[in-house]
């Protein structure tokens, strides 16, 4: 991520939130979504949507307890901005199940 970046939360459940972050303006536009849960005190990843390797580069990791940060899937979206709606709606819409899935993990 670039320096000048912007980051929102957005609380999905009592315990689950999405973390929200892009560089600033004018595009080409850096950004990570992060799916997160408050474990013993600490916010803790479970899922991540990013394009830290190139600007139309988009991966999904997933988290495990054991090992962290998995290698990632490569996800094809014309733009950025088309990547982060959709990492957003998947992230409210799956965050259970992809909670469920880092417990087991």
């Amino acid at each position: 991520m670039v320096p000048t970046e912007r980051e929102i939360f957005i609380d999905v459940e009592r315990d689950i939130r999405i973390r929200y972050r892009r560089s600033e303006p004018p595009p080409p536009v850096s950004y990570a979504i992060t799916l997160e849960i408050l474990e013993d005190g600490e916010w803790m990843a479970v899922c991540l949507w990013d394009n830290a390797d190139a600007v139309d580069e988009h991966h999904e990791h997933e988290y495990t307890r054991a090992s962290g940060k998995q290698p990632p899937a490569v996800l094809d979206f014309s733009t950025p901005n088309d990547a982060m709606a959709a990492a957003i709606e998947k992230a409210k819409a799956k965050a259970p199940e992809i909670v469920r899935q880092w417990r087991k993990s």
